[in-house]
């Protein structure tokens, strides 16, 4: 196996074990997660929503990139949903939203928005770095 291939599935598996863990904690702690939820800018049918659908888009995620037929296109989604959610950091951290709390779970949840950002920003890059390396492999295998 060549150091490429490490590399891919180490950001395969970063990504999978982040999305379930944080998946697994929401529906573990629901309620705490609704009403985090429903604390957010938006309104609450729209929160009631995404408590359901976040944690299941992100086991969605996590299962795609363990299954080879899925694997890249779940790299890439993945990689949109984290710069999503650090787009929200973002606009959170410049009080465009006001005081609002984390709705992620467990030990993530601890981390101050500053923390959260970097926590974010580092899986961006596994993305980009799964992304360019599967490009990559793709060059390489069409060659």
């Amino acid at each position: 196996m060549k150091a490429r291939d490490i590399i891919l599935l180490a950001c395969y598996y970063l990504f999978t074990s982040m999305f379930l863990y944080a998946a697994v904690t929401k529906l573990m702690t629901f309620q705490v997660f609704v009403g985090q939820m429903q604390r957010q800018p938006f309104s609450d049918a729209y929160g009631r929503f995404l408590s359901w659908a976040i944690p299941s888009v992100e086991i969605l995620l996590a299962l795609m990139m363990v299954t080879n037929a899925f694997r890249k296109l779940g790299l890439y989604l993945a990689t949109s949903l984290m710069i999503c959610f650090t787009g929200y950091i973002i606009l959170v951290q410049l009080k465009f939203y006001g005081t609002i709390p984390c709705s992620c779970g467990g030990v993530i949840s601890k981390l101050s928005w500053t923390q959260h950002l970097i926590f974010n920003l580092f899986f961006v890059a596994i993305g980009f770095a799964g992304i360019y390396l599967e490009k990559r492999a793709d060059s390489y295998y069409a060659m």
